[in-house]
């Protein structure tokens, strides 16, 4: 019970912070469209669910002997995982079995590039030009995109042969998003305080939680073993929902050493040079943040700012509907006959 309760907390929550998910969010043209897709998308899962369900079960209640595939059902081959390709092979025609084998490999290669050019320009902008080279030209960052693209490529490939099932890279993918990247993403969106130095170490606190499990589909043998565990089949099978405690350790590890970082800075146990990463001391700077956040977060006052003049009286509608009133405004200011009338009123 606890194993299917952490799986379905899993394939949930762990199905929220893809990049693929965000990049049609943010490439919407309002608030109120991103979240009727959104909730337009979680249907048309359901529904898209219903031909691989279907595909099971006729997989399964398939007399395969009266077929060419043979006698033994792929069920007792451990092929399974294939049960697409043998039905569209061997329970349909010649012409639709073309067709189908061909869309479902145009499907593939579709999400294979996107997801490495997703990967390889994340890599280029995020990490080597912010972290490494900031001064990098345009053209430099595409050669890094089309480097790491081959090197991307390189390591999907080996990964695909290396590995027995594409199901069990998919639900390991879930599964890393699931504990690393979720509790980051509920930080950043709804815990406020949190820095660099709680987001690393929840990173670290809950991948270390999560690989100390084990992982079969990489054969990957488990030094941490949660209560319950047992050998199967000469695996180890851990029935400990410790998946959803790893979550969780990560997203208190993230607040704890978030505002533990944030008191030894602030109350001046450590010196401001040891902040190396720029997380706490940094944040006071109005080079990273603006004036606005400033002032809401009580870093400084109204009074240390520059006093704004009144630039206009009109409404912020009729601001965007009469363009040309900003103009009027500024040609009066400037006015020689303005500036002599308030000379003589003086």
């Amino acid at each position: 019970m606890w194993k299917w309760a952490d799986n379905f907390c899993l394939l949930v929550m762990g199905g929220i912070p893809w990049q693929v998910y965000f990049q049609r969010v943010l490439s919407a043209s309002s608030a109120t469209y991103a979240q009727v897709l959104s909730f337009l998308a979680a249907f048309g899962c359901l529904v898209m669910a219903v031909p691989s369900v279907l595909i099971g079960a006729i997989g399964a209640s398939t007399d395969w002997n009266q077929t060419s595939y043979g006698s033994v059902s792929p069920k007792d081959k451990n092929e399974s995982d294939m049960i697409l390709p043998i039905v569209l092979q061997h329970l349909c025609p010649p012409y639709v079995s073309f067709f189908g084998l061909g869309a479902v490999s145009a499907a593939v290669m579709s999400s294979a590039d996107s997801s490495i050019l997703s990967a390889s320009s994340m890599f280029a902008r995020n990490i080597y030009q912010q972290a490494f080279r900031q001064s990098a030209s345009d053209r430099e960052i595409v050669w890094v995109m089309r480097i790491t693209i081959f090197v991307f490529g390189a390591l999907a490939t080996a990964m695909a042969l290396l590995t027995g099932t594409v199901y069990g890279l998919w639900y390991l993918s879930s599964d890393l998003v699931y504990v690393i990247i979720f509790p980051q993403l509920l930080s950043v969106l709804f815990v406020r305080g949190t820095n660099t130095y709680g987001s690393v170490a929840g990173y670290v606190c809950g991948l270390l939680l999560r690989v100390g499990g084990g992982e079969p589909y990489l054969h990957l043998p488990p030094f941490i073993y949660y209560p319950g565990w047992y050998v199967s089949g000469g695996v180890v099978v851990q029935k400990f929902p410790f998946k959803t405690v790893s979550m969780l350790a990560s997203l208190l590890g993230n607040l704890a050493f978030s505002h533990l970082a944030k008191y030894l800075f602030e109350s001046g146990t450590l010196s401001a040079k040891y902040d190396f990463l720029d997380a706490v001391v940094a944040k006071h700077s109005a080079e990273i943040m603006d004036k606005t956040t400033l002032v809401n977060r009580n870093i400084i006052g109204l009074s240390e700012m520059a006093p704004v003049k009144p630039r206009l009286s009109v409404t912020l509608a009729a601001t965007f509907a009469r363009r040309d009133t900003l103009a009027e405004e500024e040609d009066d200011e400037s006015s020689p006959d303005s500036t002599h009338s308030q000379g003589e009123h003086e």
